[in-house]
């Protein structure tokens, strides 16, 4: 699909997969955003998608699935239309307009603790101890989504926010709450 030559610069290729793999109810979300300071966003009134397609991808990409897509887009939306912001099928119109991306990240988790123990059994002093350290390794999997806002006008970003959290089992069975609760919280603190 092609895209709007002012914006090619702004799309971000890498390895992206499922928002299924995103937020869930269980665990911490953790949000962070930044924007363009020189931006009065209080001029602003209208928003759209970059494209018809607003999930940047790139060559190496998974796909999201259509549902998860339109209930990022449904999400997003709502937020910004709580915020005042009027939605325009228009791009031409609209005073900025929206991508997203989703991606994933294999972690692996390492304790390191000593383990103690006294034994009676062996050869050894007796009252003495034995110690071994005990290192449990435990992957996991920490799903991203990245919202990006360009002013329309310019094309210039005037805005980045991202969610983040550790993929559960339910999170991939059924992303719905995970994607709501991600993207309410990742607009908490839109300025406006």
């Amino acid at each position: 699909m092609q895209h709007s030559n002012r914006f090619e610069k702004f799309r971000f290729g890498g390895p992206l997969a499922l928002l299924t793999l995103l937020i869930g109810a269980c665990a911490t979300i953790q949000t962070g955003s930044h924007y363009d300071e020189t931006t009065n966003f209080a001029e602003y009134r209208s928003f759209s998608w970059i494209d018809e397609d607003p999930y940047i991808t790139g060559e190496a990409s998974l796909l999201v699935s259509p549902l998860a897509q339109q209930q990022i887009k449904d999400a997003i939306q709502i937020q910004l239309q709580q915020k005042g912001y009027s939605f325009t099928q228009d791009r031409g119109n609209a005073d900025f307009v929206v991508s997203y991306t989703v991606g994933t990240r294999e972690k692996i988790r390492i304790d390191s603790y000593p383990v103690e123990y006294r034994g009676r059994w062996g050869w050894h002093v007796p009252y003495s101890y034995y110690s071994y350290r005990d290192i449990p390794a435990h992957t996991y999997t920490k799903g991203t989504l990245g919202v990006d806002i360009f002013d329309n006008e310019s094309s210039k970003p005037v805005w980045h926010g991202w969610a983040e959290k550790t993929v559960t089992e339910s999170d991939r069975q059924d992303p719905t709450e995970a994607i709501e609760a991600g993207v309410r919280l990742l607009f908490a603190d839109f300025p406006h």
